[in-house]
C-alpha cells in the first residue's frame, strides 16, 4: 500500500508540475521542462551487486516578463520509505539595482562554492559540500556580479543540525548499519521531505565576497552567522542514542558536555577555483567555525581534466575535524576521503560516470576500521 501510494503521489505531483508549467507558458511562452535520472550500479563491502534508479528529478523555468524567473524542482528517491518525494527548490528571481535578488528556496549562492554538478565534478558531493554546503535555503538572497566583484548576502531560515552518511549505499538499510560513517552536517532540515515542523526556529545571515578575473581565478571569503536551534543544542548534548548527534549513546558520547548552554553557531571560510582553456581545473575549500563549544573545521581541494570534448578526470581530497573528545559516537571521528572520478560522454545530457571513494576516520583506540570504500558506475539520462 505505501509503494502504491508514494507512486500515486509522484505521478500527482508530475502532473502538477506539468500543469504549472503549461499554465505559465500561456503568460510567458519562455517556459521550459527539463529532468534527468540517475541509475547506479554499487560495489561496495557488504553490499550485493545492483542496479538501481538513484534520483529523478523534474523542473520547469519560467522567462517572466521584466527578465524575471521563476523555477520549480522536484526530487525523487525511489529508494528512500518515505519522503522520498520532495520540493528540492522554488524561488522567483529578479533584477535589482546592480544585481538580481532570489525569493524562495534554492541553492546558497552566497557562501563558499556552490556545489552544483558543475563545480562538483563528482556525482557524489564529498564530504566538505556535506557538511557546509549541500542543503538548500529558504530565504531571500541578494547577489551582484559586476567587473571583478562577484559577492552576494542572503537572509534564511537557520540550518539545523543533522548528519550525511560516508560510504552508504542508499536504502540498503541492513548492510549500511555496519558499512557507513556519519559525520556532521548543516541541515536545512532532517525529515527530507522540507516539514516546516522541522525548519530551524532561527533565522541566518549567509555572505559571500569575492572576485572572477579574466584568467579563470575564482576566489572569495565568506561567512555564516546564526544561533543554534534550541532542540539542537539539546541533542548535542544528549548522551542516549535517541538523537542523531549521538550515533551510541551513554557516559561521555556526546559532542558537546551535559549541561552546555552556548547556542553559538558560525562558520568562516574561503575558497578558490581556477579553470584554464585547455581542460586543466583546480579548485579548493576551507572552512573553520563553532557550533555550542564543538569547533568544526573542514578542508578539499580537487585537481582535474575537463577538455571541451572527450572524458573527464577528476580527484578530490577533503578532510572534516570537530576536534572532539573521539568516543564511540561516530560523529566525533575525523574523517578523511579521497574520490577519483571518470566521466565518458556519450551524447548530449548523456554519459557514464566511474566514481571511487576511498574514506578513512580516525576512531578511538580499540575500535576497528569501518569497510566503507565505495565503487558505483552511474548512467546519467537528461532532457
Amino acid at each position: 500500500m505505501a509503494t502504491y501510494r508514494k507512486g500515486a503521489v509522484l505521478a500527482l505531483a508530475g502532473m502538477l508540475l506539468i500543469a504549472v508549467a503549461a499554465i505559465a507558458a500561456e503568460v510567458a511562452p519562455g517556459v521550459q521542462v527539463h529532468g534527468y535520472m540517475q541509475n547506479r550500479g554499487y560495489f561496495a563491502p557488504g553490499a550485493n551487486a545492483e542496479f538501481r534508479s538513484e534520483r529523478i528529478s523534474i523542473s520547469a523555468v519560467a522567462t517572466l516578463p521584466e527578465s524575471s524567473t521563476g523555477y520549480v524542482e522536484l526530487y525523487y528517491h525511489p529508494w528512500a520509505p518515505s519522503d522520498g518525494l520532495y520540493i528540492e527548490s522554488a524561488y522567483y528571481e529578479t533584477g535589482l539595482g546592480a544585481g538580481k535578488i532570489r525569493v524562495g528556496k534554492g541553492r546558497r549562492m552566497t557562501f563558499g562554492i556552490t556545489p552544483s554538478y558543475p563545480n562538483r565534478k563528482s556525482s557524489n558531493y564529498g564530504i566538505v559540500p556535506e557538511a557546509f554546503t549541500q542543503d538548500r535555503i529558504q530565504g531571500v538572497q541578494y547577489m551582484v556580479q559586476q567587473g571583478t566583484l562577484d559577492a552576494g548576502i542572503a537572509v534564511h531560515t537557520g540550518y539545523r543540525l543533522g548528519q550525511r552518511r560516508i560510504g552508504e549505499v542508499p536504502g540498503d538499510y541492513v548492510r549500511n548499519a555496519t558499512h557507513q560513517v556519519q559525520h556532521l552536517a548543516f541541515r536545512d532540515d532532517e525529515s527530507g521531505g522540507g516539514s516546516p515542523s522541522r525548519l530551524s526556529s532561527k533565522l541566518a545571515v549567509s555572505a559571500r565576497l569575492g572576485g572572477k578575473w579574466a584568467n579563470g581565478v575564482k576566489a572569495g571569503v565568506s561567512y555564516y552567522d546564526s544561533t543554534l536551534d534550541s532542540e539542537d543544542l539539546t541533542a548535542l548534548t544528549s548522551e542516549t542514542a535517541a538523537t542523531l548527534l549521538n550515533t551510541a549513546g551513554g557516559t561521555g558520547t556526546s559532542l558537546a558536555p551535559v549541561g552546555t548552554t552556548s547556542k553559538t553557531m558560525w562558520i568562516g571560510g574561503a575558497d578558490f577555483s581556477w579553470k584554464q582553456p585547455s581542460g586543466f581545473v583546480l579548485q579548493g575549500e576551507y572552512y573553520s567555525g563553532k557550533v555550542s563549544v564543538v569547533k568544526d573545521k573542514a578542508w578539499t581541494v580537487l585537481a582535474g581534466w575537463e577538455p571541451p570534448q572527450g572524458w573527464k578526470f577528476f580527484a578530490r581530497y577533503a578532510d572534516h575535524d570537530l576536534n572532539a573528545t573521539r568516543t564511540a559516537n561516530r560523529l566525533s571521528w575525523p574523517v578523511k576521503q579521497i574520490n577519483l572520478s571518470a566521466v565518458q560522454p556519450l551524447r548530449k545530457a548523456l554519459w557514464i560516470q566511474y566514481e571511487y571513494e576511498m574514506n578513512r576516520e580516525s576512531p578511538p583506540a580499540g575500535t576497528g576500521k569501518v569497510k566503507n570504500d565505495l565503487f558505483f558506475v552511474e548512467l546519467f539520462t537528461g532532457f
